[in-house]
């Protein structure tokens, strides 16, 4: 069992300094030393743009992404280092190390979605999830993992989720290359791809672990659900997490599902956390809300304020019934409506989302 968690837990390492990575070391070339850096900005760019955007849709699209993308390459690296300068026969030559952030809702990904260069259905993505599990006792039917992390995404406000249960059979999904994660996802019509893996493990009775190791007849299990997600368009995989989960009942099967339970929904959580943003960049959104009066609205604009994720609110323009609000947000504009629904007693109809806009009515 230990080589066994020693092993999974190796795998998601690798996996997660894969999706992680965002340094690269690339050099530029110009007449100074200030136009050297400069292209070095712009290779850097250059690069990250490479693995997000497909090599067809770079060639359609290769006048409007250097106007708008590569001229303005230095608002997209969050931090760079020069490592050296060097002058040769016809200018300057420079090597530098930068970060460029190339998270969904990042500066970047945000600039190549309003551009269209990347599909605006990276917002609310068609999700697959494929996650089986195995209990290292005796078989348990079911994915208690997969499930959780469905759910957890259709709570967050992801409508286009699928559950893919035994719709695949891979003995190893963690193993699974970028073209098996393709192959997989096209099978679905999906553009993120989830895979990964689940057990659980029974490990006694409840009393072992209490004082005086009375026995409870309560079974104890141990669970662990990791997976990476992958973006089909682009072949990157953009995260990877696993966790553990524990749970007791009378019934060790029960016990093992619900430990399973737990950990899929904080594996469903951190992947919330990487679509939405909300350790990465927060997006813009604007919140357009319709009332007969104010007063409706402002039951509105009370719920914005009191929303831990909503920063920078501010009212840009009200008029016959029509406030217009602008907020940082780290989330989809699906999951704002629904908490906003949660939020205040109004009658909140959503009219329509978009890119970075909600549209609601209030009576």
């Amino acid at each position: 069992m230990k080589k066994f968690l020693l092993t999974l837990l190796a795998l998601l390492m690798i996996f997660s300094a894969t999706a992680l990575a965002k340094n690269v070391t690339v050099t530029g070339t110009g007449l100074t030393p200030v136009d050297a850096e400069n292209d070095a900005l712009r290779v850097a760019v250059e690069d990250t743009v490479g693995i997000l955007v497909d090599a067809e849709t770079l060639v359609q699209n290769s006048m409007l992404i250097s106007d708008e993308i590569y001229t303005q390459s230095r608002g997209f690296v969050n931090e760079y280092s020069v490592i050296s300068r060097e002058q040769f026969a016809g200018g300057w030559r420079v090597t530098i190390n930068a970060t460029v952030d190339d998270q969904p809702n990042s500066k970047l990904m945000n600039e190549l979605t309003r551009l269209g260069i990347i599909n605006v259905r990276l917002r609310n993505p068609k999700i697959a999830v494929y996650v089986p599990e195995q209990h290292l006792n005796y078989n348990v039917n079911g994915s208690g993992g997969e499930v959780a992390i469905v759910k957890t995404l259709l709570n967050a406000g992801f409508s286009n989720v699928i559950e893919v249960g035994t719709g695949l059979s891979y003995q190893n999904p963690m193993a699974m290359n970028a073209a098996q994660m393709k192959s997989a996802a096209e099978k679905f019509g999906a553009d993120i791809m989830i895979v990964g893996e689940s057990f659980s493990e029974g490990v006694g009775d409840m009393g072992n672990y209490l004082p005086g190791n009375q026995r409870t007849n309560m079974q104890a299990c141990r669970a662990r659900v990791e997976a990476k997600m992958f973006i089909v368009k682009t072949g990157q995989i953009i995260a990877a997490d696993g966790q553990y989960g524990s749970a007791y009942d009378n019934s060790q099967a029960i016990a093992a599902k619900k430990a399973l339970s737990s950990a899929g929904e904080q594996v469903g959580n951190y992947f919330v956390e990487q679509i939405t943003g909300v350790y990465t960049s927060r997006q813009g959104v604007e919140i357009i809300v319709y009332g007969a009066d104010f007063s409706k609205i402002n039951l509105v604009q009370s719920a914005l304020v009191k929303n831990p994720r909503v920063k920078n609110l501010n009212l840009s323009s009200y008029e016959g019934g029509r406030a217009v609000f602008n907020a940082n947000y780290g989330g989809s504009p699906q999951t704002l409506f629904n908490e906003l629904q949660a939020a205040t007693t109004a009658n909140l109809t959503l009219q329509s989302l978009a890119y970075n806009t909600l549209t609601i009515y209030v009576r």
